[in-house]
């Protein structure tokens, strides 16, 4: 004879196989994402270019593409914040100076790992990459709504800037590496849609 199955841990079971869900109704390829660090030091303090020294030193001591690349990331993440910063104060010029920057610590990590000559270590750092552009985007599309109605608009063009170096990046992976991406790409695509369709119903 079965024994029989106590209700409370079936329910208990069920509990625990059941995934998350973001607010599309399908289960979120982003539910460990590290969200945006901190700003420290923003473009509309005097020390700024103190931080931007701090980083170019940084980099001129890091050794090699792979940890070059990763710390030009890491500043990009660090823009981004600045970014949410200046546009939560209502400071458009600040969040275009941070804005600017985000752009140019992209361009110098893509341009590091199109420029690195073995293969295994390209093509792990164009990973790197790709999937942090795909969260870059995917963090400003959540905190969009958020932010004040009146200077969140500069938000689009930095995640236009991030889809733009996600394009050039995956031109360096393999097929299988692309399609590996597929889901992240289109909870991006989704979320930056609903995110910003209440300026293009309102303009």
């Amino acid at each position: 004879m079965k024994s029989p199955v106590v209700p409370g841990v079936f329910c208990l079971l069920l509990l625990a196989a059941t995934p998350t869900f973001a607010g599309h109704g399908f289960v979120s390829a982003f539910g460990n994402i590290e969200w945006l660090p901190e700003p420290g030091r923003t473009p509309d303090g005097s020390w700024y270019q103190l931080d931007a020294w701090q980083e170019e030193g940084q980099l001129l001591l890091a050794r090699g593409a792979k940890e070059k690349t990763r710390l030009c990331l890491v500043f990009a993440r660090e823009k981004l914040a600045e970014v949410e910063a200046m546009v939560k104060a209502e400071n458009v010029p600040a969040a275009e100076v941070a804005a600017g920057q985000y752009r140019t610590y992209l361009d110098r990590a893509q341009s590091l790992i199109a420029a690195d000559t073995e293969p295994t270590t390209k093509e792990a750092l164009a990973e790197m990459m790709a999937t942090a552009l795909l969260e870059h985007q995917y963090i400003l599309s959540v905190i969009y709504e958020e932010l004040p109605a009146a200077t969140r608009l500069i938000v689009p063009q930095v995640i236009a800037v991030a889809q733009e170096h996600y394009q050039g990046i995956t031109k360096l992976l393999p097929a299988k590496k692309k399609g590996a991406l597929f889901f992240k790409e289109e909870e991006v695509r989704w979320s930056v849609e609903m995110a910003t369709r209440a300026d293009e119903a309102n303009p």
